[in-house]
């Protein structure tokens, strides 16, 4: 093969048709020889090398003694490693033209030696258009001018391996050629780095996948690198019985094809959790009609003391939180629920799990930073001297977006409608945009990023860096620099500064709806979680009783009894008279006819209530409540307000008895 290529590429004539192609090579050796020496100086000359008579004479010196000891350049390859490496560097020199060429494979045990001669000899003329390409395409990704060095070389390797230029490579190319240099690494012994990862040298397999991410944005491969440490179903489900990972793996493709992608992998996360513990402690359940209450009970104190997987800065004595463990157990239960009612013949015969044997979670309200704490960290985000440090905090809390909406906002995320200037909030977590008004502070930030980090498509993320999206790293980073500028000792996650904007904002009246549209929550009932901070109206009716309690204690006198004791006597007042003998009172739209004593039982629905009553004089606010009702499609509360304007537009006709 190696001879055929080196009669094409110094164009020597075919042999006869009655000659065998090795008799041709042998009587021709001396001029094919001649012609690829001929070719090798052309090369060097046209490169730009020594132009001196003698540095000349020594390349070609090294051509022919490297050729008078290999005739055939495969018996070079064939000698080993250990003889490559003692070759002359005139005669190596020799031999990276014959790779360059692809006149002679490249040992992979040769790549993971760095050849700098052989990486000057190919950006020098042969590979030198397409390494300018690699390097803007690099460059522009955000890579320094020597990791772009680092990584063409890399990709000249992968070139010769597969024979072919850089834009006819494939993903395919790559994966096999990375598999040949693990395969490689594995087995030499010696110049081994001590650290590695995925086979590799860490500093090799960096380099892969950056060359995987530039070619991508170089429109040659089509699709970027997201590997991850996730295995396989067959992988992970391998020391569950066959029959249980069969129904498992059935009913999370069911699952997959109405859930989201995160969710249906949550589910199967969750149940693998139950059943690799089943496979473990009770190895005879080899099938879902097999297993009984006592496994359910045996898996739920399991859950109780259980440490947390994958966390690395865990306590001592750290186990599941009661939402982990909910979750957990209401997937299993799911799970028993829907193979039951899609009459599977795996379902067990019987319940095997209860609504009650989820355990019942604490409703805590959420955290938030005071008025005073807030405008230190204002101030500090605006004084810091990081552009994207400052963006981030400015933006999170002026704006409430959750951390996923502020790195996933779009180049084009800035819309001007009217005189005012909106933005487009992406797809977050309850998968609908939105706009939010723009702070003019915050589109000043925008704008300086947009001039300093340019993006690379007219669609393309603000926040990347070497062509891939910024992790939530970076902004939980920011946050914490920030509270520390401002000298805030506790920690503040991202997703406080949501907190603390819908805060501020409901305590100074600002409408539920407008909350809800602002941090786009999908019903009022997300929103009412902040409307129980800092109640307003508690604090208004606290304020009045205890006002109330203190004019009380100030009419308070003190008498003596038969005894002689001092008894304290409650004088009743011309106002507290009055109060206690109106037992109407009024409401907004009406009075409450409720005599005192009576408990109410509509504190949230007065025009229900029996002892309600109402007037045209206030029509006009009853029309606006049905309309408010019409347009929030509340079809009880649209009834209430209709037979309550009948009744006051149209009263019952009294008739008399005959």
């Amino acid at each position: 093969m190696v001879r055929q290529l080196l009669l094409d590429q110094v164009n020597l004539s075919p042999p006869p048709e009655d000659k065998p192609i090795e008799e041709t090579v042998i009587e021709d050796v001396t001029a094919y020889h001649a012609c690829l020496v001929t070719n090798y100086m052309s090369y060097l000359k046209s490169a730009g090398y020594s132009q001196l008579l003698q540095e000349i004479r020594n390349f070609e010196r090294g051509a022919w003694r490297f050729l008078s000891k290999y005739p055939d350049p495969q018996e070079w390859l064939d000698m080993g490693i250990g003889n490559n490496y003692r070759c002359e560097r005139k005669e190596q020199s020799f031999v990276h033209y014959l790779f360059l060429r692809r006149l002679l494979p490249m040992p992979p045990v040769y790549m993971l030696t760095p050849r700098y001669r052989f990486f000057q000899m190919a950006i020098r003329l042969m590979e030198k258009e397409t390494y300018q390409l690699y390097r803007e395409a690099a460059c522009r990704l955000g890579y320094s001018e020597a990791n772009s060095t680092e990584q063409f070389r890399t990709l000249l390797y992968l070139m010769i391996w597969t024979q072919k230029p850089m834009e006819f490579l494939t993903l395919n190319d790559l994966d096999m050629f990375t598999q040949v240099l693990r395969t490689t690494y594995s087995e030499i012994a010696i110049n081994r780095p001590r650290k590695s990862r995925n086979g590799l040298p860490i500093r090799l397999d960096h380099q892969l996948k950056n060359i995987h991410n530039v070619l991508y944005h170089m429109r040659i491969f089509p699709r970027l690198d997201r590997s991850t440490r996730s295995i396989s179903f067959e992988k992970q489900w391998e020391y569950v019985p066959f029959p249980i990972a069969s129904t498992a793996r059935r009913y999370l493709q069911q699952l997959a094809l109405s859930f989201r992608p995160g969710s249906a992998y949550q589910e199967k996360t969750r149940l693998f959790h139950f059943f690799s513990w089943l496979a473990k402690n009770m190895p005879e359940v080899n099938r879902i009609t097999s297993i009984q209450r006592c496994h359910i009970e045996a898996f739920k104190e399991y859950l109780c003391w259980v440490p947390p997987q994958h966390k690395s800065n865990r306590s001592p004595g750290d186990v599941l939180s009661p939402n982990t463990r909910r979750n957990i157990l209401s997937a299993l239960l799911n799970f028993f629920i829907r193979i039951t009612e899609w009459q599977w013949p795996e379902a067990p015969r019987r319940t095997l799990m209860f609504i009650q044997d989820l355990p019942a979670l604490d409703h805590p309200l959420p955290r938030f930073l005071d008025e005073v704490a807030a405008a230190k960290f204002l101030q500090a985000a605006r004084n810091y001297p990081d552009l994207f440090t400052r963006l981030c905090g400015v933006t999170l809390l002026l704006t409430g977006m959750r951390e996923s909406e502020f790195l996933g906002l779009m180049s084009d995320c800035m819309v001007q409608i009217g005189e005012n200037y909106w933005l487009r909030v992406p797809l977050g977590k309850t998968h609908r945009d939105r706009y939010v008004p723009l702070n003019p502070e915050v589109k000043q930030l925008l704008d300086d990023w947009i001039q300093l980090n340019p993006p690379l498509k007219p669609y393309d993320f603000l926040f990347t860096e070497h062509g891939y999206r910024f992790g939530r790293g970076k902004v939980a980073l920011a946050v914490e620099r920030i509270g520390k500028a401002a000298g805030i000792t506790e920690r503040i996650p991202p997703h406080r500064l949501r907190h603390t904007l819908a805060t501020m904002a409901i305590n100074r009246g600002m409408p539920l709806e407008s909350i809800a549209a602002l941090l786009g929550h999908r019903s009022l009932s997300m929103t009412m979680v902040y409307a129980r901070i800092g109640n307003r109206t508690v604090q208004q009716e606290y304020s009045q009783v205890s006002q109330h309690l203190e004019e009380l204690c100030n009419l308070v006198k003190i008498s003596e009894d038969k005894e002689g004791i001092p008894q304290p006597v409650l004088v009743e007042g011309t106002q507290m008279r009055r109060l206690r003998e109106d037992s109407w009172r009024l409401l907004g739209n009406g009075y409450c006819t409720r005599t005192e004593g009576v408990p109410c039982e509509y504190e949230t629905i007065c025009e229900s209530c029996p002892c309600f009553s109402t007037t045209i004089d206030f029509l006009p606010i009853l029309h606006k409540q049905k309309q408010d009702a019409e347009h929030k499609g509340q079809t009880q509360r649209l009834e209430i307000f209709e037979r309550l304007i009948r009744g006051v537009e149209q009263p019952p006709v009294e008739t008399k008895e005959t």
